[in-house]
């Protein structure tokens, strides 16, 4: 019995260590490289030089937009869905999004509204020793 209460008790610790460590509050910084666009029959591509690891986006613009997709490149080139964002939004608007890439493709499905995106930020997590 002494031995259930330990591993209950230990259990309950480790839990609190990583609610702890899922609630900190995460500092974002800029890739500073270049943004490059290109437009494309099926949506506008905004890419790096090289691969990063992207924890969050923010779509840079004017007006209102509705009804976008965000999709990552991946390591094989291909395009993979990474967030809807049915409504409406206005800039400058954040995405969360956790991947390693080098381009997003933000992909319009409505023509309603009169706003377009001018440019996106790539952020990633600062490291502990910054």
């Amino acid at each position: 019995m002494k031995g259930w209460k330990c591993l209950l008790f230990i259990l309950i610790c480790l839990s609190q260590v990583g609610c702890a460590a899922l609630l900190t509050e995460q500092v974002y910084v800029l890739i500073d490289r270049p943004v490059a666009d290109k437009a494309t029959f099926n949506g506008e591509i905004y890419s790096l030089p090289e691969r990063a690891d992207i924890r969050k986006i923010v779509l840079l613009g004017s007006g209102k937009i509705r009804n976008i997709e965000v999709h990552v490149r991946d390591k094989r080139n291909q395009w993979e869905p990474a967030k809807k964002v049915p409504g409406g939004i206005e800039f400058p608007f954040e995405i969360p999004l956790i991947a390693e890439t080098d381009a997003v493709k933000i992909i319009k499905h409505s023509m309603t509204g009169a706003g377009r995106i001018e440019t996106i930020q790539f952020y990633t997590i600062a490291d502990k020793g910054d």
